[in-house]
């Protein structure tokens, strides 16, 4: 908001301030938008529009009232200095309920949807035409998305564009008068309803938008609506949808009044919630408009960017004049993570951020697949059902054995059922037959973008010759056990007491096991299976469950099939074996599988023992030393060379000076294993800033507790530390965290979107626990050690270095060569082609410089010399807070890395954690102080939001 746009709201407020006890704010936004219309009227002689109900609302509420009188003399007086842009916000102030007691008898279009309809509109090429176009919306209301719409296609096109819209409700059609006369707009608006009558029969436009009253019942004019369906030149030629929601009845009104193709053609854009996208009722509406060629574009909104409701939006553009490159073809756009928190004042609770409307711009632009742009032919959004039958049985709720659940599932209406069935299921292919029923048309974000390709460490254990298998061909005997809360528990669980079994718990965080359910079931809702055992044993299957890949196949497969989010406690046993169905297992040659489980079995036992240890040695330390070396011959190796090169530089030089040195000098060796754990632990914080600075709403919510929480523990980042970076890592990483495994879809989306969509295994460790409490027991070590003044002896020092050795590897395991599939670059040169960024790059990965230069295709323009990490599938890249520093910075070159250390009065102080010349140096980093200093003060100014 400028300033302009506050100077007219603050002194909006304070008039309604002042009189309010009196009348109701929505009573006087009325009587100055008459006073408003009044003015204009009076100062430019034109004839005021027919307001006959404003006018009513205006003198009831002046009568006898002369306060009132002089405040609206004053008002008028203070209009003639509003410049328009001043004019036309002072109008949208009038127009728009601010809270819900204020509600009206219509909803207000929000500033978020008019500028998605404004930028989809604007994003395409426009032709040679000069001369005015003409706009319509079928339900106007107030006719804030109308004229706006038209007012940003005036100024792209420079030429006039005349509004017409129709709205039910009168008093509506009354502000929408008046708020076209006081912008000086040609218009003309109807009092009439849309699916009945259409108020404008002999026109045809070049553009059309709606926001429909979502999920509205048309109950009360089916009469209408039929026999308009049955008039062969009627605006509902594809048919009539469900009673119970209009919006595909308002979206063939959207395409029967735009201009023909051969005289132009024409563009629409339309709101809607997510039914009228995949519902079967409205199925036929959507073949028929990919039949015609019709739909260009759907768009995936942000929940809560309406002023009138908080569920999921999507805007569908419609056009009759696409370019060949586009026909036949439908563009999905996904912007559900792009948006930030609402004004607490305003009826929508999120606004689109400006980075979701270039995201939408560019790529209505050019329809090349990006993270966030997927293209689908007329063919991909056709699907049929198909039945799929296991050949397993099941207890069911009347405790007797039956036939497991038929999964009805649907397949892309080209695919072969043979040949899905054989992709899907390797190991123990079920019965699967088509449905008797028609096909669907839906259009599915979320099909569209959905991608079948495993995680990296699934990928891995494939290429040793694994097969994967979902968990439900691996079942003869499923179960089905609710909570300890149902009645109906016991009584199931005794029907598969006395059998062993895997037991399954819903909830992916609680731990599979075997054994008989009757005494090792959790008191929460689980599913009990019985494998088949000549392709699975069940101790593996509870281990590879039980593993990090496992867990988060689990979490993944948590309501699969569903439309929406499906909570553990609201499962039955069809929704849990369709878990089961959508659940991956890694399914090596059984021998293998029984080795797995073995040595799972060992490992469970050495942790058990080393417990036992750990009480021994308190209260037998006679056996310390017997116990040192048994628990010292566990600690790996320090060879780690291999490792380093699938590091980004700033760790990996670390690493790397440290392999290199000797056994000769302990100290020294020491010294540089801390150094690789300073480098390592900013390195994560400095991405977690990253990802920060790229989310500006979180940035204001989290910058000012950040700096209290380091304040609190007597800390600054203007002299960092490792506990000023392990505080950041804590909080940022919970945050991210906590959003990632939500529920809210949006806010996963918002949470992958701050990290360049980096590969989703990869960010859960990256955010993990374990990475947190890693680094925190490491800087504890640290500061006991290294605030050690006296004398250490060799013994002690290789005792240290082998506890770090020892969480160099913990390190290693759970980070493993993720970095590869996020690698750190140095952007160069670029080159577009076909609206794609093709960069040069220095590859800034391993130990060694200079770097290997590759070129990469990105959808965002990298600053050169700009260091970014880089998500390779999403062709995404996150700029990297300037924490971190290669010098010298000339492409190609060799490179010394440094990381920021503290604010100097002469400028800021930077140290090198690997060997190079000079160990550190002081600059004028003005992008770095600036962040830094937001950092310390919580303060999120413009500098330090743009320093990266």
């Amino acid at each position: 908001m400028t300033n302009e746009q506050r100077t007219v709201e603050q002194r909006l407020w304070n008039l309604i301030d002042s009189i309010r006890g009196r009348m109701d704010a929505s009573e006087m936004a009325d009587v100055l938008l008459w006073n408003a219309v009044d003015w204009r009227s009076r100062t430019t002689g034109l004839a005021s529009p027919e307001l006959d109900d404003l006018q009513r609302v205006a003198r009831n509420a002046c009568h006898g009232n002369p306060e009132l009188d002089s405040a609206l003399e004053g008002e008028q007086q203070l209009l003639n200095s509003y410049t328009p842009a001043q004019m036309h916000h002072y109008v949208r102030v009038l127009l728009r309920p601010y809270f819900p007691s204020f509600h009206r008898d219509e909803f207000t279009t929000s500033t978020s949807l008019v500028e998605v309809a404004r930028t989809a509109l604007t994003a395409y090429e426009r032709d040679s035409r000069t001369e005015a176009t003409h706009l319509y919306d079928p339900a106007c209301g107030s006719a804030t998305l109308a004229l706006d719409a038209a007012r940003a296609l005036a100024e792209q096109t420079g030429t006039s564009v005349s509004v017409a819209g129709q709205d039910i409700n009168a008093s509506v059609v009354q502000r929408a008068r008046a708020h076209a006369f006081l912008l000086g707009a040609a218009s003309a608006f109807s009092r009439s309803n849309s699916l009945e009558q259409d108020a404008f029969p002999d026109r045809r436009f070049d553009y059309a938008v709606a926001e429909i009253p979502y999920n509205l019942s048309w109950q009360g004019s089916y009469k209408a609506c039929a026999a308009e369906a049955d008039r062969p030149e009627g605006r509902f030629p594809a048919g009539l949808p469900q009673p119970n929601n209009a919006s595909l009845l308002f979206a063939q009104i959207l395409v029967s009044k735009l201009r023909d193709s051969a005289d132009g053609g024409g563009r629409g854009v339309m709101f809607t919630a997510t039914a009228p996208l995949h519902d079967t009722g409205g199925s036929t509406i959507r073949a028929w408009l990919l039949d015609q060629d019709l739909l260009d574009a759907v768009i995936a909104l942000p929940e809560g960017l309406s002023t009138s409701t908080g569920i999921r939006l999507f805007a569908l553009i419609f056009s009759n004049r696409k370019p060949a490159a586009r026909r036949r073809k439908v563009q999905f756009i996904d912007l559900r993570g792009s948006y930030q928190d609402g004004d607490p004042r305003r009826l929508e609770r999120r606004t689109i951020s400006e980075a979701a409307l270039e995201e939408l711009s560019r790529s209505l632009k050019h329809s090349k697949p990006t993270a966030y742009s997927r293209t689908a032919t007329a063919k991909d959004l056709s699907f049929r059902q198909v039945s799929v039958t296991h050949h397993s049985t099941a207890v069911t709720s009347k405790r007797e054995p039956g036939d497991v659940p038929r999964l009805t599932m649907l397949l892309p209406a080209t695919s072969v059922t043979e040949t899905w069935r054989e992709t899907r299921y390797a190991t123990v292919p079920p019965t699967v037959t088509d449905m008797a029923k028609p096909q669907l048309t839906m259009f599915d974000v979320d099909r569209v973008f959905k991608t079948d390709r495993t995680p990296r460490a699934l990928r891995a254990l494939t290429q040793l010759g694994w097969k994967t298998a979902r968990l439900t061909e691996l079942t003869e005997h499923v179960c089905y056990i609710p909570s300890t809360k149902a009645a109906e528990r016991a009584a199931m669980l005794s029907s598969v007491t006395g059998e062993q079994a895997l037991i399954v718990p819903i909830e992916p965080h609680l731990d599979a096991v075997t054994g008989d359910p009757g005494e090792v079931a959790p008191d929460n809702r689980v599913l009990v299976l019985r494998p088949r055992t000549t392709y699975a044993d069940a101790e593996y299957l509870a281990g590879w469950l039980n593993s990090p890949l496992g867990r988060r196949l689990r979490s993944t497969a948590v309501g699969s099939g569903s439309d929406s989010y499906v909570s553990p406690r609201a499962v039955d046993l069809n929704q849990a074996w369709r878990m089961a169905d959508d659940l991956l297992i890694a399914l090596p040659d059984l021998s293998v599988q029984r080795d797995m489980a073995r040595t799972e079995r060992a490992l469970a036992a050495a942790r058990r023992h080393l417990v036992d240890s750990r009480r021994e040695l308190w209260n037998d330390p006679k056996k310390r030393s017997d116990i040192y070396r048994e628990a010292r011959s566990l600690i790996p190796s320090a060879d780690l060379a291999q490792w380093a090169a699938s590091l980004p530089f700033p760790m990996a030089s670390a690493l790397w000076a440290y392999e290199s040195k000797g056994d000769s000098n302990l100290h020294a060796r020491r010294d540089q294993m801390f150094h690789f754990w300073e480098a390592t632990i900013q390195f994560h914080a400095t991405v977690a800033v990253s990802a920060l600075l790229q989310d500006h709403s979180r940035l204001e919510q989290e910058l000012p507790a950040l700096a209290e929480q380091l304040r609190s523990a007597g800390l600054t980042p203007e002299r960092a530390t490792l506990g000023v970076w392990h505080i950041v890592l804590q909080r940022l990483n919970k945050r991210y965290r906590t959003a990632l495994t939500g529920t809210d879809t949006d806010e996963q989306a918002r949470a992958r979107a701050a990290f360049a969509d980096a590969p989703p295994d990869f960010l859960d460790t990256l955010l993990s626990t374990d990475i947190t409490n890693l680094f925190g027991e490491v800087i504890q070590r640290r500061n006991v050690w290294k605030g050690h003044s006296g004398a250490i002896n060799a013994d002690t020092l290789k005792e240290q270095l082998d506890t770090l050795t020892g969480h160099v590897h913990t390190l290693r395991n759970l980070i493993g060569v993720g970095w590869q599939d996020f690698p750190l670059v140095r952007a160069g040169t670029a080159r577009i082609r076909n609206r794609v960024f093709h960069h040069d790059v220095d590859l800034a990965m391993g130990p060694n410089a200079p770097f290997r230069q590759e070129q990469i295709p990105t959808t965002v323009a990298m600053e050169e010399d700009g260091l970014y990490l880089l998500s390779r599938e999403a062709g995404s890249a996150l700029p990297l807070a300037p924490l971190v520093l290669m010098h010298p910075v000339a492409f190609g070159s060799s490179s010394g890395c440094y990381y920021f250390n503290r604010l100097r009065p002469e400028g800021v102080r930077f140290v090198a954690y690997h060997e190079v010349a000079p160990s550190e140096l002081t600059e004028v980093a003005t992008p770095t102080a600036n962040l830094v200093a937001a950092l310390a003060s919580g303060s999120p100014t413009e500098e330090a939001v743009h320093a990266s």
